[in-house]
């Protein structure tokens, strides 16, 4: 559970609120539109994490596979083997270190439930929902990049400073996330060769498997 919570700290209790209401509302009802369509996404991600204590960053490579509704799963594949699959409102880990395999009822977690149901609307794009704990920044438009600050209220004020979160130019998917922390660490998630609506091999849901 500990490697766990290492991999998805970022994903605390992420939410929206607040600054340019009207605009920010509308752009996140125009990029819900447009990822209304997508049911399932594959995409490598680069993860970069930066603590304030050390130089060198540490940086986890992998993939992310997504189906809608209720189907997620995370493939770290270097420079450990790690895998989590969420079903159900079961959660599954495994990792090359101890070739175990643990599981865990989200209902049981609510605050690593809270974290996770946060990381999915993320990756699934349901962004209205966000409207209440954080303050949005519209930083671009072209192409979109909006910055969130938590409000006073949100328990993830005493932990984050800021979240960036950049889009592709057509607005169907996310090309990065960039995490500010209060202590001065730093998370950054980018993806490449996203893949939107196309078949996924059987191993996107397998935990043992290094998916390439």
């Amino acid at each position: 559970m500990k490697k766990t919570v290492l991999l998805f700290i970022l994903f605390w209790g992420l939410g929206v609120s607040g600054l340019q209401a009207d605009e920010v509302k509308a752009l996140l009802m125009r990029l819900e539109s447009k990822m209304a369509g997508v049911d399932t996404i594959e995409t490598d991600f680069i993860q970069e994490k930066r603590l304030a204590v050390f130089h060198q960053p540490v940086i986890l490579k992998g993939k992310i596979f997504i189906k809608k509704p209720d189907f997620f799963s995370w493939h770290v594949r270097e420079p450990l083997q790690y895998t989590m699959l969420i079903r159900d409102g079961l959660m599954k880990q495994w990792d090359g270190d101890s070739n175990q395999v643990q599981q865990f009822s989200l209902s049981g977690n609510p605050g690593f439930s809270m974290a996770i149901e946060q990381m999915k609307v993320w990756f699934s794009g349901a962004y209205s929902s966000l409207l209440k704990d954080y303050r949005a920044t519209i930083i671009s438009e072209n192409p979109v990049v909006l910055e969130f600050v938590p409000m006073e209220s949100n328990p993830a004020c005493g932990l984050i400073r800021s979240v960036r979160m950049l889009f592709e130019e057509d607005e169907r998917y996310l090309s990065g996330i960039i995490i500010e922390e209060k202590s001065g660490d730093s998370t950054t998630l980018k993806f490449s060769s996203v893949k939107l609506n196309m078949p996924m091999d059987r191993s996107a849901w397998e935990l043992r498997r290094d998916v390439r």
